[in-house]
């Protein structure tokens, strides 16, 4: 069975299990949460560990005698996890647009960089190689982009490729001078979860096959490898989710 057919097995078995228990939604994304907020952080470089990163949203507070701007991104990230899940959600929330992607940006970065949610204006920092569209271009793109989305109508019968294309085409673009890959990752889990997917989430042993996937789809135009491996992380975590519901119902710690 090829891979999209298994994620659609397994997402029909997902969809007969709701409405999920309390205690198991709250469980999924508990751990949803620290574990996107931990890929978010090592593919932004930000040097905070998982078990800080564990403590930090435990607490929901800066702690003490640590660099505080790390920290803030960690509870940054949950913020946009939440928007995310207000925006996954909520009927009268609109279309996802180059609006949403800011939105995104501006509250990971919010007190942390003065141009959060602002598009750059010189080359980002995750482009060593000067090889990012010029920032004159930039709104045109996103324009472009928003367009295409609308056209997309991300919702309930929305297929994964299409949250996994829109990760594409702004990773292209870059239009943050940093965080545009926690970013995409944002967008791209916003229009799953609309279809009513789980998350993918980038583990640290895929980080550096993902990251050469995603600047071979935009450098060389073939997004094959990357949408597989975008597939692959899809089906995990809906065996994640299936577990999770599994061992809720009978009971298992």
């Amino acid at each position: 069975m090829a891979l999209l057919d298994e994620i659609a097995e397994k997402k029909r078995a997902l969809d007969e299990a709701r409405p999920l228990p309390q205690e198991v939604v709250h469980g999924i994304a508990d751990r949803f949460e620290l574990d996107l907020t931990a890929a978010a952080a090592a593919l932004e470089e930000v040097p905070v560990k998982r078990a800080e990163i564990k403590t930090i949203l435990e607490r929901g507070s800066i702690l003490r005698h640590r660099a505080v701007d790390e920290q803030r991104f960690v509870l940054n990230h949950r913020g946009a996890l939440e928007l995310m899940a207000r925006l996954s959600f909520d009927p009268p929330a609109g279309a996802v647009t180059e609006r949403t992607v800011a939105g995104f940006h501006a509250v990971l970065y919010h007190g942390i960089e003065d141009a959060a949610g602002k598009y750059r204006n010189g080359p980002p920092k995750d482009d060593p190689a000067g090889t990012a569209p010029d920032p004159a271009k930039l709104r045109v793109s996103m324009s472009a982009l928003s367009t295409w989305m609308r056209k997309a109508e991300a919702g309930p019968d929305t297929p994964p490729d299409i949250a996994f294309e829109a990760h594409h085409r702004l990773s292209a673009i870059r239009p943050f001078e940093t965080g545009n890959r926690a970013t995409a990752l944002l967008l791209c889990n916003l229009i799953l979860n609309r279809a009513g997917y789980p998350p993918v989430v980038v583990g640290a042993e895929d980080r550096s096959l993902y990251l050469d996937l995603v600047e071979r789809a935009w450098s060389v135009g073939d997004k094959t490898p990357f949408r597989d491996l975008m597939l692959r992380f899809l089906s995990q975590s809906l065996d994640f989710c299936l577990d999770a519901v599994a061992k809720g119902e009978s009971g298992t710690p």
